[in-house]
């Protein structure tokens, strides 16, 4: 064999191992008969951040829109961080990464409404936060029209811009109108950057917002309204344990989950 079939030959060798190695990453259902549970709350310290504020006025829509999430005085208010009981804190996504092989991962696409001016996760307790899988389907519905208003009788018009979010940096993925009360609009979920997560604003009103945090398994849970969740069915092992919000970021822990047993993971944010 000359010097050009042997690069070859390692080439197609390296390929085919590479081939192998992505397989082998990729999540598969199996029984998991001596599964654990991991259980733990999401805590808030210190002083809660003032929610944002939005003048309708400049925004189309603003006697339909006020209709929401108002102060009385013609401002949408966000509230990015909200605690609940106990300084529960809400929108929170807990997930484990590095799990290849467990319960069946059933995860038919991400569900989002607009109502009132607002993006609603569908499926779950936050507003504000959700998950995603790559190249699965996000499906954004329009709930709102205007009865009073001939131009948006038929529905108000949003557009939604989902963005790939990696630090400071934002990339469209799709920039779609949905004029009509419901229309949806479907498309896959596009992301290539590592430690990104998927981003939804509507165009027209900048403060509808919602963010996503994609997962490769299972092994998830959006925090509940006191900031507990649980995940069960976990294949014995140690892993990395993710909590993460929208505005805050994310923080990870060590977790060894013990057959048939239960592990504790709590965790603890603050204002940047």
């Amino acid at each position: 064999m000359n010097g050009c079939g042997r690069v070859a030959g390692v080439v197609v060798g390296i390929v085919a191992l590479a081939t192998v190695s992505a397989a082998r990453a990729e999540y598969a259902g199996a029984p998991v008969a001596d599964g654990g549970t991991l259980a733990g709350k999401v805590t808030f310290k210190g002083a809660v951040p003032a929610p944002k504020t939005f003048d309708f006025a400049k925004f189309p829509n603003p006697g339909f829109c006020e209709k929401t999430d108002s102060d009385g005085k013609g401002h949408r208010v966000v509230q990015e961080v909200k605690v609940g009981k106990d300084n529960g804190l809400k929108d929170v996504v807990v997930y484990i990464e590095g799990i290849e092989k467990g319960k069946p991962f059933q995860f038919n696409g991400t569900d989002v409404k607009t109502d009132g001016c607002r993006f609603l996760v569908q499926g779950g307790p936050s507003t504000f936060a959700g998950v995603v899988v790559k190249k699965a389907e996000i499906r954004v519905e329009n709930m709102d029209a205007d009865p009073t208003d001939p131009k948006a009788a038929t529905g108000v018009l949003h557009n939604p811009h989902a963005y790939e979010v990696a630090g400071a940096n934002n990339s469209t993925i799709f920039n779609l109108p949905l004029p009509e009360k419901g229309q949806i609009l479907k498309k896959p979920v596009i992301l290539r950057k590592k430690e990104s997560v998927f981003k939804l604003e509507c165009d027209q009103h900048n403060y509808m917002q919602v963010y996503f945090q994609p997962v490769t398994n299972p092994y998830y849970a959006i925090v509940g309204e006191d900031g507990s969740f649980s995940i069960d069915g976990i294949p014995p092992g140690t892993y990395e344990v993710y909590a993460w919000h929208p505005t805050l970021g994310k923080q990870e822990v060590n977790v060894t989950i013990p057959a048939k047993g239960q592990a504790k993971a709590d965790f603890a944010f603050a204002a940047k």
